[in-house]
């Protein structure tokens, strides 16, 4: 990060996330040397900002005590851009850009005046979803980036795939879009373990008062977002058993669509699971291989149904 000005920000948002920061963690987060960090903590110090340095061992930075940020010296025209790039960002971008394109605008939606906030959220509404997802509440995305950037815990209903409406209360670690959909890692302190929620079935989130210390364990977390659903998350389990080689039909078939084994050869099988039967009959009629499927009796008579309509519509 080359830029002064775009740093320094960088630098303030740091700062007012967490009580205290090292001259290296800041450096290291910022892809900076600790001297610059100085010269830039120097620099904020000289607009006014009070930021309070603690020689002793373990000792860093902070920002002094009862201190409130400023509004956001922009105009209409410049927060409308900044927004906008910031938004491009988290819709188009993967990983931690996205991500810290979302906390970006929650810390700027915290320090702007009131009344350009209210101005902009209409567009934030509506363009700050993926292009290929649709249905999530920019609110609540905003919302749970302002809990992972302030390190707050947060409170909210949350609709499961069954339909189940619970309450949750989580610290909130991480912001991951996978598949055009945004998913919070998270951990549970109801069930006291790690867990991850799809922003668009989460309601009524509101960032609470307590602030926790990250724990050990987030990013596995966020990894196993990258493995495919176990079969018995799904309402419908079953086994395609396919007639052709592993290599083949893996490259044909999402990595994430189940579990491959190879059984020999010329043969593999996947096991995987749907909610709506009639949906694995569709993407299964679109394989390009002769398979056969063992396990749920609702996907196999779904299947036999379109197999049906197929053979009356040829005639």
């Amino acid at each position: 990060m080359t830029d002064p000005t775009t740093r320094a920000l960088s630098l303030l948002g740091l700062l007012d996330s967490r009580g205290s920061w090292t001259a290296a963690d800041l450096a290291e987060r910022l892809g900076v040397t600790s001297r610059t960090i100085r010269r830039d903590i120097d620099r904020l110090r000289a607009l006014g900002y009070v930021i309070e340095a603690d020689g002793g061992p373990g000792g860093g930075y902070l920002l002094g005590r009862g201190q409130v940020m400023p509004p956001l010296l922009l105009d209409e025209g410049q927060a409308v851009s900044v927004t906008l790039a910031l938004m491009k960002a988290a819709r188009h971008d993967s990983g931690i850009e996205a991500e810290a394109a979302l906390r970006a605008l929650s810390t700027i939606d915290a320090v702007i005046p009131a009344s350009l906030r209210a101005r902009l959220g209409a567009l934030r509404e509506s363009s700050l979803v993926p292009e290929q997802g649709g249905g999530v509440d920019a609110t609540a995305l905003l919302t749970c980036a302002d809990g992972v950037r302030r390190q707050r815990r947060l409170t909210f209903t949350y609709r499961d795939r069954f339909g189940t409406l619970t309450e949750r209360n989580v610290e909130p670690h991480r912001l991951v879009m996978r598949g055009g959909t945004w998913k919070l890692v998270a951990y549970d302190l109801g069930r006291e373990d790690w867990r991850t929620f799809r922003v668009d079935r989460l309601g009524g989130a509101e960032v609470g008062t307590w602030q926790f210390t990250p724990r050990v364990g987030a990013e596995d977390a966020a990894a196993r977002l990258d493995e495919p659903v176990p079969p018995t998350a799904w309402r419908h389990p079953f086994t395609v058993h396919v007639s052709a080689p592993l290599a083949d039909v893996e490259q044909s078939m999402p990595r994430l669509a189940g579990r491959f084994r190879a059984v020999d050869d010329t043969h593999c099988e996947f096991t995987t699971g749907v909610d709506d039967p009639e949906e694995a009959a569709c993407w299964l009629a679109r394989m390009p291989f002769d398979f056969h499927v063992s396990g749920d009796d609702a996907v196999k008579l779904s299947l036999a149904r379109l197999a049906r309509r197929l053979h009356e519509a040829a005639g």
